[in-house]
């Protein structure tokens, strides 16, 4: 007689969203598949997450493969369309792009250095679940599609998608971390996201606070849900106080950080384990 073939569990809870995010339960480290690619691996305690982009289709399916295991369980989960809405920002023309040689340099180095905090990665330090990181009511949605039309006639306008969730508050408000994590980049001064912390959750999901007056935390240190990270205020790119709160899903699986997605924080602090 052939020896049974042993099949990974899953669980997972849906629908998703698009722009959102699924959490499921396997084995531990098992590898998670979404529509067939490789994209996210179980933590210890078999929870993985993963990232929906905003033109996901109606239907996805999700994989799991435990090590030991020969044949990946499958789950499928439906997926719910965006409704995102577009608005327009009159701002000077060195918020909408870098002008001056100064502020060109200004923004390479920025750049070189969000781009080695996004290429680094941590292990989880705490369970999955996420808490708003400041107090203070919605403002500008993700996903919104918002042009910059400059205030003079010495630069081009510009048009992306807002890849955050905006808080409404004054400068000085504290801003705590959403969920424990490592500190990747703790920096005052980048160029658009103003003072910003780089908060590694593991699991493949990056919290970015951005425009902040005040950063009380430094790379490499480890947080817990709920500390303090520093002040909100209105530096880098902004046209008022507010916290700009981005998170990014990162497949662990590819090497190309430009194949990494934005998710919508307001869907993902609202996803629960699968019992």
């Amino acid at each position: 007689m052939p020896a049974p073939t042993k099949v990974a569990t899953i669980s997972c809870i849906g629908p998703a969203t698009q722009g959102g995010a699924v959490v499921c339960k396997s084995d531990s480290t098992a590898t998670f598949t979404l529509d067939g690619k490789q994209v996210a691996v179980a933590s210890a305690d078999g929870v993985a997450v993963i990232g929906l982009p905003r033109t996901a289709p109606a239907e996805v399916t999700i994989g799991a493969r435990a090590p030991d295991a020969a044949v990946e369980a499958v789950a499928t989960i439906a997926v719910l369309p965006r409704k995102d809405t577009e608005s327009k920002f009159t701002m000077e023309c060195g918020k909408i792009a870098p002008q001056t040689a100064e502020q060109k340099r200004h923004a390479e180095v920025s750049w070189v250095k969000k781009d080695k905090a996004m290429k680094t990665f941590s292990q989880p330090v705490a369970a999955f679940g996420f808490i708003k990181p400041a107090e203070g009511p919605y403002s500008s949605p993700f996903g919104a599609v918002r042009t910059y039309v400059p205030k003079t006639k010495d630069c081009e306008g510009s048009t992306s998608v807002h890849n955050g969730q905006d808080i409404a508050i004054p400068t000085g408000t504290p801003i705590v971390a959403p969920m424990g994590g490592t500190v990747l980049l703790a920096d005052p001064d980048l160029y658009y996201e103003g003072g910003a912390v780089f908060l590694d959750h593991g699991r493949g999901l990056l919290s970015v606070m951005m425009h902040m007056s005040r950063i009380d935390v430094a790379d490499g240190q480890v947080v817990q849900q709920g500390e303090v990270l520093g002040l909100s205020g209105a530096t880098g790119r902004v046209t008022g106080p507010h916290l700009h709160w981005a998170i990014k899903f990162r497949n662990v699986y590819s090497e190309d950080r430009g194949t990494d997605i934005w998710l919508d924080p307001a869907l993902i602090m609202n996803l629960k384990l699968p019992e």
